[in-house]
């Protein structure tokens, strides 16, 4: 079977929470990210999905989130790039994309146009990123999302597609999120955060021949979230708008006759993340949620449907 990986934005809480849903992918589905004919990444996403297709262990992977010492990663136990250490911001600030804001299709795209240049550097995540899979594409088959700039339309980066560069600086450009982070420069044109166009932009994957598409989307949330103050109610907002979007994404891939698997965030995990994606106290409870709720999603399911998303009961 040919099955494909998605794996959405969502920041360093994010992050935690996809590093434990895939643990029990492989745990329990059997899923086996080498033998993925697809990987798909957006924003940190785009992160996970390369240290994936270089065969880095989400065992490492959640050892380093947690501050541990591991095998595949050990060399970077000093190197925390999911660290964002803020500086005092020049000022003034420069002014964003005046002509994003005027161009783009939707509100996210002419809202980060008027959002101030990011002032933060990506160097981090770039060299992150450089350390453990060097210039070279780790697999054929693999999607890097960022937007353009200038004008907010979708861009795929990857091995043999244009604008041509390495691994670290497509991740750099997919992660640079609007406002926050510096825009990406590849081949003359300023890049950033690919979240800006779909948290999932999983109809990116129509067309591939596909068999099963496996979506993991830390922004959206199939539970009930109501109440709290104004940062909880703006993040179940988005969360609901998030939700929306990769409904008819997927929807599209399966009138197309593929098998599509949406794992999101349960209402025990969102008590778990807060309304702070880019929290970073919050990484080892929050990776143990994503994987205990994940691991119930695939019971739910029966070995009748995994076999037909392509995943081998354990």
């Amino acid at each position: 079977m040919r099955v494909a990986l998605a794996l959405g934005a969502g920041g360093i809480v994010g992050a935690a929470w996809m590093i434990g849903a895939l643990d029990a992918l492989e745990q329990h589905g059997g899923l086996r990210p080498a033998d993925t004919a697809e990987v798909l990444g957006t924003s940190v996403g785009s992160l996970i999905a390369v240290m994936l297709a270089a065969g880095v262990p989400t065992k490492a992977m959640a050892a380093y989130a947690n501050g541990e010492l591991d095998g595949a990663l050990e060399p970077l136990a000093d190197h925390d790039a999911t660290a964002i250490r803020l500086t005092r911001l020049p000022l003034p600030l420069r002014p964003g994309s005046l002509s994003m804001a005027l161009r783009a299709r939707d509100g996210a795209g002419r809202l980060t146009g008027l959002l101030p240049r990011g002032a933060v550097s990506t160097a981090a995540i770039a060299s992150l990123v450089d350390r453990v899979v060097g210039e070279r594409w780790p697999r054929g088959e693999l999607r890097i999302v960022a937007c353009e700039y200038a004008s907010g339309e979708r861009v795929e980066l990857g091995p043999g597609r244009a604008p041509d560069c390495v691994p670290a600086t497509a991740v750099a450009a997919s992660c640079a999120i609007p406002g926050l982070y510096e825009p990406v420069a590849i081949g003359g044109r300023d890049y950033v955060d690919g979240g800006i166009h779909s948290h999932s932009n999983l109809d990116l994957l129509a067309g591939s021949e596909l068999d099963a598409v496996i979506a993991l989307n830390p922004m959206s949330t199939g539970a009930w979230v109501g109440g709290g103050g104004l940062r909880e109610r703006a993040a179940a907002l988005r969360r609901r708008r998030s939700a929306a979007r990769l409904a008819v994404e997927a929807q599209h891939l399966r009138a197309a006759g593929v098998q599509v698997l949406v794992l999101e965030p349960a209402f025990s995990d969102i008590a778990a993340m807060g309304p702070n994606m880019m929290a970073r106290d919050r990484r080892g409870e929050v990776i143990e949620a994503g994987r205990a709720s994940t691991a119930r999603a695939l019971r739910r399911l029966g070995r009748k449907r995994l076999r037909l998303l392509g995943l081998t009961p354990g």
